[in-house]
């Protein structure tokens, strides 16, 4: 199917999220109408509040489903009536899991959440492209270590399964799991299934930048914001928080590709690793003493120490070939989300 209609409908599921909330202000902003998929009405106001406030463009153009259970296929099929794209979102991710809880609150949840949409997609003759937003995780092997040198592409695959997902003896596995088996389901689908619409997944790496959801307090940071107010939070005393997953993009550039793999004009399924390089803690502690020095409250550590080469790294050429996409800098992603954390602390 060729790339959807400029102003076609596009149905954005987990609209009140983190990623969520800037790629319906891109579609927006691109003249796209958008229908945005929430659990409860008062998570569609408190999402189009938030959207208002951060000045989105368009918003006479949003309007918003109610989906209580998004694993419902009758309920979200209707949906999609009059829509010519998906991007799904909606994600199962909690830290308010045990082991022996984890294929309930994680694995069934993600897995049959994409099969869904992949399912319903198919019904529904307009739908040209599925979007499924899926990690590094999926394609990043744990089980290899660092690797110093090596690079992760998009040929690149977590060989975690859903058994090893529902026995993981810890958060992290359980969600590593969790995001590639999802992602594996939507590949299955439509290998198995006549679709009529191209699939693209994206991997991104950390995602750090503004944020424009719904968010009333610092304890509700979305998992890779959290590390950047470790940082900012840690006292000109402390100590660097140790680098998690250091691979990273800026929300607003991931918003930009999920946007483009919707108007660009492939002729096939795709896949996309989106990261724009490595990142570390002390990295952004030194960006912040340099650019906010009236802070007073971020560790020194070592300046000017960095460890790229003590791990993988990533190659985005393709999304930079294929979908045109530039990469803004840690910097530039970094210094507006340090005010806006601040501020947030203040008020």
């Amino acid at each position: 199917m060729p790339p959807i209609e400029p102003g076609s409908q596009v149905l954005v599921t987990g609209s009140n999220g983190f990623i969520a909330a800037h790629c319906i202000a891109a579609l927006l902003r691109s003249n796209h109408r958008v229908r945005a998929t929430v659990r409860s009405i008062e998570k569609a106001e408190m999402t189009r509040d938030s959207l208002s406030a951060a000045g989105v463009e368009n918003l006479s153009q949003l309007e918003f489903a109610i989906v209580s259970d998004p694993t419902n296929l009758t309920k979200f099929s209707a949906t999609l009536e009059g829509c010519q794209a998906v991007v799904h979102l909606a994600s199962a991710f909690t830290y308010d899991a045990a082991p022996g809880e984890f294929e309930e609150k994680l694995m069934i949840p993600a897995v049959k959440g994409t099969q869904i949409v992949c399912e319903a997609a198919k019904s529904h003759p307009s739908i040209r492209r599925v979007v499924i937003m899926s990690s590094f995780a999926s394609v990043y092997d744990a089980s290899l270590g660092l690797q110093p040198g090596a690079v992760y592409t998009e040929k690149d695959w977590c060989p975690l399964t859903y058994e090893d997902g529902v026995n993981a003896a810890a958060v992290p596995i359980a969600y590593r799991a969790s995001k590639v088996v999802a992602e594996r389901a939507a590949w299955d689908y439509v290998r198995g299934n006549e679709v009529q619409y191209q699939l693209m997944t994206l991997c991104p790496g950390m995602v750090f930048g503004k944020m424009i959801h719904p968010i009333s307090s610092l304890s509700q940071l979305n998992v890779s914001n959290q590390i950047v107010w470790q940082v900012l939070n840690a006292g000109s005393d402390g100590e660097i928080p140790p680098t998690k997953a250091p691979v990273w993009i800026d929300v607003e550039d991931l918003a930009e590709a999920t946007l483009r793999t919707l108007t660009y004009s492939g002729t096939g399924h795709d896949r996309f690793l989106v990261t724009e390089g490595s990142y570390d803690t002390q990295e952004i502690a030194d960006i912040i003493r340099s650019r906010l020095p009236e802070t007073q409250r971020v560790p020194l550590g070592e300046p000017g120490k960095r460890i790229a080469d003590t791990h993988y790294s990533c190659d985005s050429s393709k999304a930079q070939q294929v979908l045109g996409m530039n990469f803004r800098s840690l910097e530039e992603s970094i210094v507006p989300l340090a005010r806006q954390l601040y501020g947030m602390e203040k008020n």
